[in-house]
């Protein structure tokens, strides 16, 4: 044949065939994947067939991984890159590009925020915990209250990298502070959300009844009592005073001067105390004749 035929021949050719070298026409891509899920490579090449394919982790061959495509299930191990070695009849051979595989764990929260009652003026503190499963997209602190419908806090109030903490300061027993609090954590595999947690801002002890201004004769008997409206703020202590001071084991609802003498004459009161705070009652005068 002549020489003429080859050149027409050479320029009917693909540029693969010309140079005799496999020719990759789509490289494996990136892949994140969630641990223990399925994750697949492959990629298409061009040469002198049959083609043989070697698929590689980090530089080094990996056993049977000889098909055009690659699929495992994805553990922490194996986050890496991974690229194939493509060789076709001739022996010549051609390496694609590598494929970063990222492995991440689904956010998973491992302690739950606490439901809480506090003070009025104190801070309420809510915290959860995550797996490793970092880094995060969206870190997320949400409100319900009564009144206004759920609405999320300034990002500011996320910090942390596995554990994060809400913090609302001087809290005050309005819809503004309770309700409902969580927290929503998303990363590239997946998200969390966590259970509800209530915040309830206690008052002060409310009083019903206080004590009244008393006149005994010397000898006689005094009774100061008080009454306290319920409330969430759980168990109330109680202490007496006169004139301002705290009387020694005087704690209960009822204060009786039995035998009354001119010295037991003074102001009396009770300061209730409860996780809402203090209130001090009226300071009822005891006169003896």
């Amino acid at each position: 044949m002549s020489k003429e035929f080859f050149c027409i021949l050479a320029a009917m050719l693909p540029a693969w065939a010309i140079m005799a070298q496999p020719v990759i026409t789509a490289n494996p891509v990136d892949r994140i994947a969630r641990e223990g899920a399925r994750v697949a490579f492959s990629v298409s090449a061009q040469g002198t067939t049959p083609l043989q394919y070697q698929w590689q982790f980090n530089g080094s061959d990996i056993p049977n991984a000889v098909n055009r495509s690659l699929s495992f299930v994805a553990t922490l191990s194996r986050a890496g890159d991974y690229k194939v070695i493509v060789r076709d009849a001739t022996g010549a051979s051609r390496g694609s590009s590598p494929a970063q595989l990222g492995v991440q764990k689904r956010p998973i929260i491992l302690q739950q925020p606490r439901s809480q009652a506090v003070g009025e003026g104190t801070t309420a503190v809510f915290e959860v915990t995550l797996n490793d499963s970092g880094p995060y997209e969206w870190v997320q602190w949400w409100h319900h209250s009564t009144e206004e419908p759920r609405h999320p806090i300034p990002p500011g109030a996320a910090d942390g990298v596995n554990t994060f903490r809400l913090e609302i300061y001087n809290t005050s027993n309005n819809d503004t502070y309770n309700g409902l609090y969580w927290i929503v954590v998303t990363n590239q595999v997946g998200w969390a959300i966590s259970r509800r947690a209530s915040l309830h801002v206690l008052g002060p002890p409310r009083l019903t009844s206080e004590p009244q201004d008393r006149v005994v004769r010397i000898g006689g008997m005094a009774t100061f009592t008080i009454s306290i409206a319920q409330d969430a703020a759980g168990p109330k202590t109680k202490q007496w005073f006169k004139n301002g001071e705290p009387i020694p084991g005087r704690t209960g609802r009822m204060l009786t001067i039995v035998g009354a003498q001119p010295e037991d004459q003074g102001i009396y009161s009770c300061m209730v105390s409860s996780a809402g705070g203090s209130t001090t009652s009226y300071g009822a005068t005891l006169t003896v004749q």
